[in-house]
């Protein structure tokens, strides 16, 4: 489904390296910065708990990196000073992981694994989880974009990582996404085929109008 027709449904989840002007970030758990708790406190305890068991049961790290340290310029304002942030940093951490990154000044959503993941967390696969199930949910007004909203898009990601890495395994992970969380998900999906079934028809019922002979 085009990740536009996601885009005008927001599943709201209630989902550290700190980055320093100096040094290295600074990790608490599996959560990295975070300085200006842009993660709200629900969706860093779901983290902590599930990262927790995942690494107890796979060996697994998944961090979650929000780079929320505002300057006057920009310290990421290009791709390249993205991937040379990650570059110097995630090459520090231990194998096998998995990072979901977010540089708040820049608005940029990042996902990135380690090279022992590439058979079932690919570049191709991290892409997929970003376009389907965050980059649809992400706010266009600029007034939308809060820590609730953006804490949300992130557990998205997090959550759909989790069920790929459940599945690679075949197990279950007992602090999963809550089953009330899980009939969200279900009830968006739900909704944006039905929507997309509508526009179908309307397009068949269109067509058909243009070749109607007139009377």
């Amino acid at each position: 489904m085009k990740p536009f027709f996601k885009r005008i449904v927001f599943a709201l989840f209630v989902a550290p390296l700190l980055y320093a002007d100096v040094g290295s970030p600074i990790s608490s758990g599996y959560i990295i910065g975070n300085t200006h708790q842009t993660l709200v406190p629900k969706t860093q305890e779901i983290i902590r708990l599930l990262s927790a068991e995942i690494f107890q049961k796979t060996g697994i790290k998944i961090y979650i990196d929000i780079i929320d340290e505002i300057s006057i310029s920009p310290r990421y304002p290009t791709k390249q000073a993205r991937k040379d942030y990650q570059a110097t940093f995630y090459s520090r951490l231990p194998e096998p992981y998995v990072v979901l990154s977010l540089f708040v000044q820049e608005r940029k959503f990042d996902l990135v694994s380690s090279d022992d993941l590439q058979a079932f967390l690919s570049a191709k696969v991290l892409d997929s989880v970003y376009f389907d199930y965050m980059a649809p949910l992400i706010p266009e007004k600029e007034q939308d974009i809060t820590p609730e909203r953006l804490s949300a898009i992130l557990l998205n990601g997090y959550a759909e990582i989790t069920d790929i890495i459940a599945r690679h395994y075949d197990i279950k992970f007992e602090h999963s996404i809550s089953t009330d969380e899980q009939g969200v998900r279900f009830f968006v999906r739900f909704i944006l085929y039905a929507m997309l079934l509508i526009l179908l028809g309307l397009f068949v019922l269109a067509q058909f109008s243009r070749k109607k002979p007139s009377s």
